[in-house]
């Protein structure tokens, strides 16, 4: 799961803008678009998992033999045997609308698992895939799997808004400004406050992405400078995630100096080697009365070979189980013990997988009804033994990797479990009172083994 290459990391296709909004929005909007049919959903899950065999395939075979056995069991078990389950299912009603879209994924899922068990070669394999992925995005309005649609209008979202985005290091840091504006938080004990912009010209704020891919990164600290000191900027939930606060900006033109710690976050191996070094900028700013300009180029393509919103597709495709509590969609993951690094001092330190170690624990956690991954809350799974009655807390942290989670690599007795994940809710500024605000737990029954669905 974890040894795709930091540029593959990193790339994504570039997604269309659109219209100009006014201010950001309080959320994903109602109407403007139709919500997705069953048919749409459970084609768009098939795709899923038919990418996902194609991702693991990947870093699992070379010159005809495994080369690693957990990379290949995720890509058979968890990626293609559910993909021909869900075309078994699908097979007629997709041949209802479309003979020969029908007889074209028959062929192609029939070929993929002759190459598979024949160990070819990944470009083969990843060659049918794509193939079989087109024949069935044909079913699916504008091509893109349901599932993926919020996070892809969410990445337009940020683009139309922004005005200028400058790249630094491994970021990209964009520059919005808007009318001023209410931010509320809720506290640790749930209680609403709200920062009013008194004496504010404009809410301001700086979209932290990606480079390549444009997914939102979440740092501890985001600053920018415009003469009078470095001011803090709260991360912010809307249509997109930034950072943002009411600031009482100067007339004419000046220079906006913006800084970005590293994500104190901790990593998988193919996160290893970015967002180590802080992100830095300087925005060239005219403000006029309530208009602000900034000399930086508009936002810019996503690397080629990525498709936005994949990361929400293969957080779905790995859970076991997903299920809907409160503001979240909760994914249950359970894979083979794997390492990882975590930040102590300032600087990330290796934690290897210990030689009793017995699996690597994973939580993806999206907003409920947009799929959007959230990061920054709070994560703990209770593991209560079926035989013995035992519990075991775990800890789970906040990981970067192909998708954004929760995990720890941990030693369980053997067994099965009634796991119980509890999540505390991330401190995102709001616009409005309701979102993030409650705990939710989500309980499921598992087995006790690793990867298969």
């Amino acid at each position: 799961m974890r040894l795709v290459s930091t540029i593959v990391l990193a790339a994504l296709v570039a997604a269309a803008g659109c219209g100009r909004k006014a201010e950001p929005s309080q959320g994903p909007k109602k109407g403007g678009t139709d919500a997705p049919s069953e048919y749409e959903q459970r084609v768009g899950e098939l795709v899923g998992y038919l990418r996902f065999t194609k991702n693991e395939y990947e870093a699992a075979v070379r010159d005809g033999k495994v080369v690693d056995k957990q990379e290949f069991d995720e890509a058979t078990l968890m990626g293609l045997k559910p993909a021909e389950r869900a075309w078994k299912a699908l097979s007629a009603e997709v041949a209802s609308k479309d003979s020969s879209a029908a007889k074209a994924v028959e062929e192609g899922i029939a070929e993929l698992r002759k190459l598979v068990d024949a160990l070819a070669d990944p470009v083969k394999v990843g060659a049918v895939v794509v193939a079989v992925s087109r024949a069935l995005e044909g079913q699916l309005a504008g091509g893109v799997p349901p599932a993926m649609r919020p996070t892809v209008a969410s990445a337009q979202a940020a683009d139309a808004d922004i005005k200028g985005e400058l790249v630094a290091d491994d970021y990209r840091l964009g520059f919005v400004a808007f009318a001023p504006r209410t931010i509320g938080r809720y506290g640790a004990e749930g209680a609403w406050t709200t920062e009013k912009p008194d004496g504010a010209s404009h809410l301001v704020g700086i979209v932290v992405r990606e480079k390549g891919s444009k997914r939102p990164l979440l740092s501890s600290k985001v600053t920018v400078d415009f003469g009078k000191g470095p001011v803090a900027l709260g991360a912010v939930w809307g249509d997109y995630v930034f950072y943002g606060a009411n600031l009482a900006l100067p007339e004419g033109t000046f220079a906006l100096k913006v800084e970005v710690d590293a994500p104190p976050i901790c990593r998988h191996g193919d996160a290893m080697g970015i967002y180590l070094q802080p992100g830095r900028a300087e925005f060239k700013v005219t403000r006029h009365g309530g208009e602000v300009t900034v000399d930086a180029p508009r936002p810019a393509p996503v690397y080629e070979g990525y498709r936005i919103g994949c990361d929400v597709e293969q957080a779905l495709a790995e859970s076991l189980e997903v299920q809907d509590v409160g503001d979240y969609r909760i994914g249950f993951i359970a894979e083979a013990p794997e390492p990882i690094w975590c930040w102590e001092k300032s600087a990330l330190e290796a934690r290897p997988a210990k030689d009793d170690d017995t699996h690597h624990l994973e939580i993806a956690l999206l907003e409920r009804g947009t799929n959007r991954i959230v990061m920054g809350a709070k994560v703990t799974l209770e593991m209560k033994h079926k035989g013995t009655g035992a519990v075991q807390t775990i800890v789970m942290h906040n990981l970067l990797s192909e998708f954004a989670h929760y995990g720890n690599t941990v030693k369980l007795a053997e067994g099965a479990y009634t796991v119980t994940a509890k999540v505390l809710p991330p401190a995102y500024g709001l616009f409005e009172e309701g979102k993030f605000r409650a705990p939710a737990t989500a309980t499921y029954e598992w087995g006790g083994k690793a990867g298969e669905k």
